[in-house]
């Protein structure tokens, strides 16, 4: 599971972050299979004002990401998939 650490005095769950572009189509396939297969707490989703999907992803349960080749596929597979932080 993920880690709780403290940056500047507050508290932040540790684990994977993607930022994903303009593919919209592949985005919406990643965030209908996170939304499916993971529950609330092990993510969580933003989308920027006026858009129809995420274009921001973190993953709080790195160890069934770590297992998960789909969700790893399906993340490759969107335009925006290089640009990925631990």
């Amino acid at each position: 599971m993920s880690m709780i650490v403290r940056i500047n005095g507050k508290s932040v769950r540790s684990g994977i972050e993607f930022y994903f572009g303009y593919d919209m189509e592949n985005i919406l396939q990643v965030q209908d299979y996170v939304e499916l297969n993971y529950s609330k707490d092990d993510y969580r989703m933003s989308r920027g004002y006026g858009d129809d999907v995420i274009n921001f992803l973190k993953i709080y349960n790195v160890e069934k990401y770590d297992a998960d080749e789909e969700l790893k596929e399906l993340i490759d597979c969107c335009e925006g998939e290089g640009c990925f932080y631990e």
